[in-house]
């Protein structure tokens, strides 16, 4: 396959999506990284794949500070991330572009929190030229509960609701946009013929009130993936329809994943995942994917062990 600029840009723009930054509500959770697949002192991780390369770097807590995402040596983006007290204060994508800096593409995303009553969050999107584009105010309820997100820009208000209902063993969350449903997610647990507890999360979106896709994970209490189930709207858009299904096999004392084999209507197949490691630290550094023979790579720095003297112990 041929590399192009177009190919790099396009990659790494998935790469961004698949930092855990999301619209709405999500944007307020503080990442770290173990979002990322990574254990121990890590202080930065390059990721370098076929197609381009992204950077991750970690305060000595483990949150996420800073992202960048490299299209070529004068094409790149940088995300900021600063945080106070648990909480997220500002988000800053700055682009650039042939070396310079554009200010026009740039966005900045600044959080304000009033906790005077029940807590409440503001974000204003700017561009670094300025111009406002969006602004989210994000309303908890007394058990700080996200109930409520306003986007308000000079256009419109949109206001999305979500309603907590419990039934029996299960718990359900429901998102409202409008006063159409949006997104359902439904939790429950069991346990498994090994004495295992296994944690069911439903996630079903919807389009205007209809069907559009769904996503069943289930998981163990360490947060490995047992199996996830995918769904689509049928046809005429009334119900949700299996698509495939993915059960995950994983390497022996770790969470790091050996195989998936994938189960459709008509077929099965394996997905595999040949692994190297940096020795005592026990993150991978390198990933081959088959039988596609795709390939991710990982350079992982770490912050330097702290020596504990007696000196310190007193201080």
């Amino acid at each position: 396959m041929t590399i192009t600029k177009h190919n790099l840009y396009n990659f790494c723009l998935v790469l961004t999506f698949l930092l855990p930054i999301t619209i709405g509500a999500q944007e307020l959770r503080i990442f770290s990284k173990a979002d990322f697949n990574l254990i121990g002192n890590v202080k930065k991780s390059t990721v370098i794949t076929n197609y381009g390369k992204e950077e991750f770097y970690f305060n000595k807590e483990g949150k996420l500070t800073k992202s960048i995402t490299r299209y070529t040596d004068e094409d790149y983006s940088i995300t900021y991330y600063k945080y106070s007290n648990n909480e997220i204060l500002e988000k800053r994508l700055e682009n650039y572009r042939d070396g310079v800096f554009d200010k026009n593409t740039s966005i900045a995303h600044l959080y304000k929190i009033d906790t005077t009553e029940n807590k409440k969050v503001t974000e204003k999107i700017l561009t670094y030229s300025k111009k406002f584009l969006d602004q989210y105010e994000y309303e908890f309820d007394a058990e700080n509960r996200l109930k409520v997100i306003k986007r308000i820009n000079d256009e419109e208000i949109d206001e999305t609701t979500i309603e907590y209902t419990v039934y029996g063993a299960e718990k359900e969350q429901a998102y409202y946009l409008n006063g159409k449903l949006l997104k359902s997610i439904r939790e429950s647990y069991k346990t498994n013929s090994k004495g295992e507890k296994l944690k069911t999360v439903l996630t079903k979106e919807f389009i205007k009130g209809k069907p559009l896709k769904a996503e069943e994970v289930v998981t163990k209490e360490n947060g490995s993936i047992v199996s996830k189930d995918y769904f689509t709207a049928d046809a005429a858009e009334t119900k949700f329809v299996f698509r495939k299904k993915e059960v995950y096999t994983y390497k022996k004392d770790n969470q790091v994943i050996d195989k998936i084999t994938v189960k459709t209507a008509k077929k099965t197949y394996d997905v595999t995942y040949l692994h190297q490691f940096d020795g005592e630290n026990g993150n991978w550094i390198k990933q081959v994917i088959s039988p596609d023979n795709t390939y991710i790579t990982r350079k992982i720095q770490y912050y330097p062990e702290e020596v504990v003297t007696e000196e310190t112990i007193k201080n």
